[in-house]
């Protein structure tokens, strides 16, 4: 098994920031979402969960937000 190149690592970092902020934005549904992410090998999933956590950190979400769904938040710093 051989190990993505850093070129596909950044075309999918690009990939990840493009259907967050799809999302965040309304422009996708978070089920077309859940669609892709399921998609992806777990390795992958991982990635896209540690670069959602970052924008979840820059958003400053709050434990109310979280519980009132992600569809509550916007992505202030990719949105």
């Amino acid at each position: 098994m051989t190990e993505p190149s850093s070129d596909d690592g950044r075309t999918f970092r690009r990939e990840t920031e493009r259907v967050v902020n799809e999302i965040a934005q309304g422009l996708r549904t978070l089920d077309d979402g859940v669609g892709w992410f399921s998609g992806l090998a777990p390795t992958r999933q991982q990635e896209v969960l540690q670069e959602v956590a970052g924008y979840a950190m820059q958003a400053h979400i709050t434990a109310a937000d979280g519980r009132a769904g992600g569809g509550a938040v916007r992505c202030e710093a990719h949105g």
